[in-house]
C-alpha cells in the first residue's frame, strides 16, 4: 500500500510539472505595420521555445543620388523585402510562473534577422533612379507584449551586417559591406 501512495504522488508530480510547462504558440499567422514598414507573417513552432518567422512586406525609405557637379537629389522609395528569422523566447517559463500572459509568444526573445531588400522590384520610386538591393543579417534582442485578445506591440534592436548588390557600371557613395543599426517598434494584429 505505502509503495502505492509513492508511485502516485511521484505520477502527480509529473503531471502537475507537465501541465506547468508552456511554450510558444504552434502557428501565428499576422500583419504587422512599424514606423516605415507594412508586411504580412507566419511565426511556426520549431521547439518549444524556439520558432521560425518569415515575413514578406513594404519599407519605405529615402535614396540620395550624388551628380559629378556636387548636386545632390532625393528619391522617396517603397521597396519589397522578404526576411526569415530564428527566435529563441527565453522567458516564457519565468512569466508564466510569475502568472503574467504569454499569449501570442509574449516573452522577450533574442534572434537573428536575415531580411533581403529587392530594389530593383521598387513599387515608388519618386525620381526613378537605381538604388541597390541589399541582404541585412542581423542579431537581435526584442520584447514581444500582447495587447488585448489579438493585438500585440514589438520592440527589438540589434546591429549587424548589410551586404549591398552593386552594378558594376554605376558609382555608389555607400560601402559595399556595412555596419547596419535596426531599431523597430511595431503593432501587430494575429487571425
Amino acid at each position: 500500500m505505502r509503495k502505492c501512495v509513492i508511485l502516485s504522488f511521484v505520477l502527480i508530480s509529473f503531471l502537475v510539472k507537465a501541465q506547468e510547462e508552456v511554450s510558444v504558440e504552434k502557428n501565428l499567422n499576422s500583419v504587422q505595420l512599424g514606423l516605415l514598414s507594412l508586411s504580412f507573417q507566419n511565426e511556426t513552432r520549431l521547439d518549444r521555445k524556439i520558432t521560425l518567422r518569415s515575413e514578406i512586406g513594404l519599407f519605405s525609405g529615402n535614396s540620395v543620388i550624388e551628380y559629378s557637379d556636387g548636386q545632390k537629389e532625393k528619391s522617396f522609395l517603397i521597396v519589397p523585402f522578404v526576411s526569415v528569422e530564428p527566435r529563441w523566447y527565453y522567458s516564457l517559463d519565468r512569466r508564466n510562473r510569475l502568472g503574467k500572459e504569454t499569449k501570442n509568444n509574449s516573452s522577450n526573445y533574442f534572434s537573428l534577422l536575415t531580411t533581403f531588400y529587392s530594389t530593383r522590384t521598387t513599387i515608388v520610386n519618386t525620381k526613378d533612379f537605381e538604388t541597390a538591393p541589399s541582404l541585412d543579417i542581423i542579431p537581435e534582442y526584442g520584447i514581444r507584449r500582447s495587447i488585448g485578445k489579438r493585438f500585440y506591440a514589438e520592440y527589438s534592436a540589434g546591429i549587424g551586417y548589410r551586404h549591398n548588390f552593386f552594378k558594376k557600371e554605376y558609382f555608389y557613395s555607400i560601402e559595399e559591406n556595412d555596419v547596419v543599426y535596426d531599431l523597430q517598434f511595431k503593432l501587430g494584429y494575429v487571425f
